[in-house]
């Protein structure tokens, strides 16, 4: 018998300027990075623990990398979506959907980043 996985590993999300998507996240999320060049792209990595649940992923800049609206979305996990919101705005970014119930498992809004990504955020149901 197989065993399962959840089919999701890791992300990537393109940026035009490193320096400022990196004070972004920082910023915003409070983020600490982990900055490599990989491949000739540069890669600020989000943080990662092996003992906790998720994913993890990188911010990079690159020839084929094009921040967007389009394409996939991915979700980032926060304890208070209207605090992420507003650190959004004051630091560049925008709300793109507003604070919303998803179902029992808690909220959902969609950010714009510096660099003009859609980013979902989710908020678990306390």
């Amino acid at each position: 018998m197989t065993t399962q996985k959840n089919p999701g590993i890791y992300f990537e999300i393109p940026v035009t300027d490193m320096q400022r998507a990196k004070a972004f996240y920082e910023a915003v999320f409070e983020y600490d990075f982990v900055l490599e060049n990989i491949h000739g792209n540069e890669m600020a990595f989000l943080p990662f623990k092996e003992e906790a649940t998720g994913i993890t992923g990188a911010l990079t800049k690159g020839e084929t990398y094009k921040p967007s609206h389009d394409g996939s979305l991915i979700y980032l996990s926060v304890d208070d979506i209207n605090k992420i919101i507003s650190l959004t705005i004051k630091h560049g970014g925008k709300k793109l959907f507003p604070r919303t119930q998803a179902n029992e498992y808690g909220f959902v809004a969609e950010i714009e980043d510096s660099e003009g990504n859609r980013i979902g955020l989710s908020e678990s149901r306390k």
